[in-house]
């Protein structure tokens, strides 16, 4: 067999390196880089026949083979043998991991946390964002204003934690006042909900800062600052539907499905472009919403919101004089619910583009012609498959009448379940690793929203309890996960999650 270099392989297409991998009975599906990378393998292999693998008896083989499937689960693509398991080393050889985001991967298996190769490339890990628009940049001194009055001894998880819980401040006053978003919440409430939106996003501008201050940036930091992002949607959520008294209907889940679909969508395009967006244009992006929504909340908190909301797109346009020009469907619409429909329409274009951008990326369509059209189409199936779990959790929580349940149960088992799906994305990108297809966590929300829809025999005491007991459960599976990423990675970076301090062991 004749040895070749990285640039012959390199010079090949897909269908002649795909040909080879056939002649030597290897695996022939992944990328060109997998491709190549599995053949210099071989090529190492076969020049050094004394450092070969020793021949085993069939059952030993067998045996592997069952060990590797329970510990990668079913793989439609190429994955990698990871050597080094020194999981507290920081010394790991490049040569030792792969890249493993393009891996297909159907079902989770019983690996469902970080590998070791996982922890080597969030060691290794460099986050990149989007560009910054104009309010970013007429923002950033005041922000830096503040973080240098932070004392130098706070870590910035610590920040980040600060800003998160205001989130819950709001989030629970908001739900003793309004517990299902049907009843019109105290104006103070209201208020208390527009400062913790407003302290929120500043703290989370901060952390970074007060990371690069104390000298203590990592790629833990980046784990915190979106889970936290991720688990906060709950509060925009509960404001926003406290205040359009939206509750006990579809209108309130077409509002969460599309605010966590399309943050999950932002993390998924993070995942194959190694970029994570926040803006579209200079003019808009995250620090616009998230003020505009603190803003937005204390002034409704000035007026009657029911008598504003609750009106009649004709009479809100009469005074204008366009209520002649509207369709008769716009027309007989409340005023929320026409603001909801500009909502789900924005989403649909933002959630677009974002798919635009995945499947024209060059890592997943080429740049040139080092791609065919066979492995471009298999790229972006692979790519487009990894919503399927988010989306069918979307469809599942419209199975389920308004009437048989209560909608704060519905909202935070389905809230708990999409942030435990999208945590997984967020750190699965930043350690290169396969993102199942199917996440096993999706099936109890299911099987419920199913049962309580179906079975008459249910009663609306029991269909609560079921989604209350689900919430609880989802509640520990995401505690339970966060914990235990937390704890490997900090061992892998030998640091602390809330003190600046370095670790001894």
């Amino acid at each position: 067999m004749t040895t070749k270099s990285a640039e012959d392989y390199n010079a090949l297409t897909c269908v002649q390196l795909r040909a080879i991998c056939k002649e030597r009975g290897l695996v022939q599906k992944g990328v060109k880089k997998v491709i190549i990378d599995r053949l210099m393998k071989d090529d190492i292999i076969a020049a050094s026949p004394s450092e070969a693998p020793v021949s085993t008896p069939a059952k030993s083989v067998e045996k592997d083979e069952e060990e590797e499937e329970e510990d990668i689960g079913i793989i439609l693509g190429s994955p990698t043998k990871v050597k080094d398991n020194n999981i507290g080393s920081n010394t790991d050889s490049e040569s030792e991991f792969q890249d493993e985001t393009f891996t297909c991967k159907l079902f989770e298996g019983r690996s469902k946390y970080l590998t070791p190769s996982g922890l080597h490339f969030i060691a290794n890990h460099q986050y990149r964002s989007g560009e910054y628009t104009h309010l970013d940049n007429l923002l950033n001194p005041f922000w830096t204003y503040l973080t240098e009055c932070l004392p130098l001894w706070l870590a910035p998880n610590m920040v980040t934690t600060l800003g998160g819980l205001h989130c819950a401040l709001a989030y629970g006053t908001l739900w003793y006042y309004s517990p299902d978003f049907e009843g019109n919440p105290p104006d103070w409430v209201v208020r208390l909900a527009s400062y913790c939106t407003f302290a929120y996003y500043t703290l989370d501008c901060m952390d970074g800062k007060q990371a690069r201050r104390t000298g203590s940036s990592s790629p833990l930091g980046q784990l915190f600052d979106h889970g936290f992002d991720c688990i906060c949607t709950l509060h925009f959520i509960s404001t926003f539907s406290s205040y359009l008294e939206i509750g006990g209907t579809h209108w309130y889940m077409m509002l969460q499905t599309s605010l966590q679909f399309a943050f999950f969508m932002a993390q998924w395009e993070e995942f194959h472009t190694h970029v994570l967006p926040h803006n579209s244009g200079k003019w808009l992006g995250v620090t616009e919403v998230n003020y505009a929504s603190a803003v937005g909340a204390f002034a409704v908190s000035l007026i009657d919101r029911p008598a504003f909301w609750q009106k009649s797109m004709e009479k809100t346009v009469a005074p204008l004089g366009l209520d002649s020009v509207l369709p008769t469907l716009v027309k007989d619409m409340e005023l929320r619910h026409f603001s909801l429909s500009i909502w789900a329409i924005l989403s649909l274009i933002l959630m677009a583009l974002s798919l635009k951008r995945v499947l024209f990326h060059p890592r997943i369509c080429g740049d040139g012609d080092n791609m065919d059209a066979s492995e471009i189409r298999y790229n972006r199936i692979n790519a487009v498959s990894k919503l399927a779990s988010p989306f069918l959790l979307c469809v599942a929580a419209f199975i389920v009448p308004s009437e048989l349940i209560r909608t704060r149960y519905l909202s935070v088992s389905f809230g708990l379940v999409t942030s435990l799906l999208t945590k997984k994305m967020i750190v699965f990108s930043m350690a290169k690793m396969p993102y199942s297809i199917i996440q096993t966590d999706i099936f109890p929300f299911i099987i419920a929203t199913i049962w309580i829809r179906y079975d008459t025999r249910l009663t609306k005491m029991g269909g609560d309890f079921v989604l209350g007991t689900l919430s609880i459960w989802y509640a520990y599976r995401l505690l339970r996960w966060v914990n235990v990423s937390i704890n490997q990675i900090c061992a892998k970076l030998g640091i602390y999650c809330f003190r600046l301090k370095k670790r001894d062991d």
